[in-house]
């Protein structure tokens, strides 16, 4: 998890997501390529830092927001594991300005299973 400090309640979440995910390996990613340097530095840092992460998912085609295609967002995608997806949006949001990020969808309609993180170009 590096050297960021967390909340104790985000550090007991962590690791019970930590505990329960297999062994670390590469989390595997799609459509990174086109994504604008704060997505990817987002993707880097949940992926080295958040091992329970089932994948990591970036440009697709165009949506009615349109985010995913002009690669200003990734999908972290956490399965039922919510608090493995607590603990990253809460760092995450502690962290705004670290990563450009503009908001987090977690936990509401039709993302209950990943996180969509948007930044700033």
């Amino acid at each position: 998890m590096g050297r960021t400090r967390y909340a104790a309640a985000t550090v007991a979440a962590v690791c019970v997501a930590v505990m329960k995910a297999p062994a670390a390996q590469a989390v595997p990613e799609f459509g990174m390529a086109g994504v604008t340097p704060n997505a990817r530095a987002v993707a880097d840092y949940v992926s080295a830092n958040y091992p329970g992460v089932l994948s990591i998912g970036g440009v697709r085609p165009c949506d009615s927001v349109g985010e995913h295609c002009r690669g200003v967002a990734i999908d972290v995608m956490v399965g039922g594991n919510t608090a493995l997806g607590d603990a990253i949006a809460s760092d995450l949001r502690a962290n705004p300005g670290r990563f450009g990020i503009k908001y987090i969808l977690w936990r509401v309609v039709n993302h209950g299973d990943h996180l969509h993180i948007s930044v700033v170009n």
